[in-house]
């Protein structure tokens, strides 16, 4: 390894451009919305949002990006989301994605995370073979994804006519607003049997503010707020160079199980998109979530050729 000196400073708007550029010789395409948003996040809340510029006796040599997320997947301690990392091709080999990623560790140690996550590409075999050499192991979630296409003919489900027959009025399916907060906390703690008001308020400062278009919907019956699904729209990460839309969390109240109102949700959210003209949804379930898996299943989604990885920290 070389003597070279390498010194890591937070992400300022000055490093932004060459962030940008950099990337997209790396990526095969710019991303500007990313990087751009992604600087917006770290001012609004820099507790959560991270990022880190590496430089060489003063040249720009490198950037990483990461995220705190407070119970997702699961997981009652807050878990750090490695979203971005490159290096100039000059000096790759140099120690620089090394050090930027002991700086991420550092930092996401010291708000006590346990674990950092990612995902890839499977034929992105250099940078497979990278975070394996740093402790990356597969993780226990599946990526799936469909085409952001109208549900087909069974992809419905019947029980919506029993909802209207059992209930006053039918579904209601509207954006997701900040007055939701609760509702959506509510129906999330009924469904998981724990307080993730945290992580559930963080998404929803994504899906309100991060995500530039608003994607994220709640189901209204009588009136209540029966069901949610919080989406954002994402503007790329490793190997990705085109927006898709990420669902990030759904949930519907154990009172309306079976009333289709997910259902409703995903082909309103799916009506949006093709407006959008976004091509893709995706999103993460845990291998043993059998229930959502099959939900998921039954609305045409299905694995990705993207891995998800952990590394214990």
């Amino acid at each position: 390894m070389s003597d070279l000196t390498v010194q890591i400073q937070n992400l300022d708007a000055e490093h932004v451009a060459q962030v940008i550029t950099l990337d997209g010789s790396l990526e095969g395409g710019e991303r500007p919305d990313f990087f751009n948003r992604r600087l917006q996040a770290i001012r609004r809340a820099p507790a959560t949002y991270i990022g880190h510029v590496a430089t060489i006796d003063g040249q720009f040599s490198g950037y990483l990006l990461g995220r705190i997320l407070q119970g997702e997947f699961g997981h009652n301690q807050p878990v750090m989301l490695l979203d971005a990392l490159g290096v100039r091709p000059q000096v790759q080999g140099q120690g620089v994605s090394t050090q930027l990623l002991d700086r991420l560790s550092h930092t996401a140690r010291a708000t006590g995370c346990r674990e950092m996550q990612t995902q890839v590409g499977w034929q992105q075999q250099p940078l497979l073979s990278y975070f394996s050499s740093m402790g990356f192991q597969l993780s226990p979630r599946i990526v799936l994804a469909r085409p952001s296409t109208a549900l087909a003919n069974g992809e419905t489900e019947e029980e919506l006519d029993n909802l209207e027959q059992q209930w006053e009025s039918s579904p209601i399916i509207r954006s997701l607003d900040q007055d939701d907060a609760e509702d959506i906390c509510r129906i999330d703690r009924h469904i998981t049997g724990r307080d993730r008001s945290v992580y559930l308020q963080q998404k929803m400062a994504e899906a309100l503010t991060d995500s530039g278009v608003r994607i994220s919907l709640v189901a209204e019956v009588d009136r209540m707020v029966a069901g949610f699904m919080m989406a954002r729209l994402d503007y790329g990460e490793f190997g990705r160079i085109h927006s898709t839309a990420v669902i990030d969390t759904l949930g519907v109240g154990p009172e309306y199980k079976g009333a289709g109102l997910g259902t409703e949700l995903l082909a309103q959210l799916l009506k949006n998109l093709e407006v959008l003209r976004v091509e893709q949804i995706r999103t993460e379930v845990a291998w043993n979530n059998h229930g959502l898996s099959r939900f998921l299943a039954h609305c045409g989604f299905a694995p990705t050729q993207r891995l998800a990885l952990h590394c214990p920290l």
